[in-house]
């Protein structure tokens, strides 16, 4: 039997998928990001299950620093004796950030050093070299054992190269040099009470405030295909360069058809677009955050997916939070042909899709 599936684990406000495909028996897997401190908890627990022979990842993506994208990376680093090893290490460290690539004065981040002391590849299927759009040509396309093929969609030498001077502040931000600061988000449009149709339509029609962090728009972003199935992983980029990327496979055809689509900054409405939803038709949009820091996901975010999703959508909640709930409104799913999953009320942040 084939598997593609997506488990959503419980990272807090941040992002931690465990991916397995391939035969069920013996599956694949890969790791993308490792969400706050508290997934390690989950991560050390199904490390220490997995038989020796399935303890090697094809894979580990950290889309970009944030602290709730690699603090619980950097617990699993930490670990004295860590079960399991990773064939490959996607991460943009500060020297990937400039087209002539240099080990720099600040090569000290601790997911660096925690790499090349674990000894693992790094970046190995770009040749060692930025994981990035090149400025012309087709996008990059990955195959990893098993036949997973990753294409990349974000990010380009633009966002790499916007990040480099404020690498540090990043870093700090993220709390691997120093105190973490709060990250920067704009306020969402608040909804008073029961959200209602009305409301959910003047939502979908807002104003676009695109998210203007560097860090955010350095993520590595891919679609992954396999046995037929297809999900968009988009850490937290950008709008319009995914819309780009996209619009560029897709080559002037129909929306892109998707059997998953987990949006950008966890729901945030500036990284969220009518024009994102456009290039797609996606059956389920995954949602993981638990709204703990910035109220994801944001109103309008969902509003655009439920209002442009074409209809019999699945919207895909690891939390049951008071900004999740809200959609769970039989008059709204009625209007706009979608439909909600949440975890079970005992396994808060874990939800498994099955593509």
């Amino acid at each position: 039997m084939s598997i593609f599936r997506i488990d959503m684990l419980p990272g807090r406000e941040g992002d931690c998928l465990w991916i397995e495909y391939g035969d069920a028996a013996k599956p694949h897997r890969i790791l993308v990001d490792g969400g706050r401190p508290l997934a390690w908890e989950t991560l050390e627990k199904r490390f220490a299950e997995l038989a020796p022979d399935q303890r090697e990842f094809e894979l580990l993506i950290l889309s970009h620093v944030d602290a709730d994208h690699v603090e619980g990376l950097l617990k699993m680093l930490r670990a004295p004796a860590l079960p399991v090893s990773f064939k490959d290490v996607w991460f943009n460290g500060h020297k990937h950030l400039e087209k002539i690539e240099s080990l720099g004065a600040k090569q000290g981040e601790e997911f660096t050093r925690g790499i090349e002391k674990k000894g693992w590849a790094w970046n190995a299927a770009f040749n060692h070299k930025s994981v990035v759009i090149p400025e012309s040509g087709e996008l990059p396309v990955k195959t990893l054992p098993g036949g997973m093929r990753l294409t990349l969609l974000s990010p380009t030498w633009e966002k790499l190269e916007a990040l480099n001077p404020v690498w540090e502040e990043e870093l700090r931000k993220a709390g691997l040099l120093g105190p973490e600061q709060e990250d920067s988000d704009t306020p969402e449009v608040e909804s008073l009470g029961a959200l209602n149709v009305e409301e959910v339509e003047m939502a979908a029609a807002s104003a676009f405030e695109p998210d203007v962090s560097k860090a955010n728009g350095s993520s590595i972003c891919v679609l992954a295909e396999f046995d037929g199935r297809r999900a968009v992983l988009t850490g937290d980029a950008h709008a319009p360069l995914m819309t780009r990327s996209l619009r560029k496979l897709r080559n002037g055809g129909p929306p892109i058809a998707l059997d998953a689509f987990k949006l950008s900054h966890h729901g945030s409405h500036g990284t969220h677009t009518v024009e994102l939803m456009n290039e797609i038709r996606s059956k389920r949009f995954l949602i993981s955050t638990d709204g703990s820091r910035h109220k994801h996901p944001h109103l309008e975010a969902i509003a655009r997916t439920v209002k442009h999703g074409a209809g019999d959508i699945e919207l895909v909640f690891n939390y049951e939070t008071t900004h999740t709930s809200k959609w769970d409104v039989a008059k709204l799913k009625d209007h706009f042909g979608y439909s909600t999953i949440y975890p079970k009320s005992n396994e808060a942040g874990m939800v498994r899709i099955e593509l």
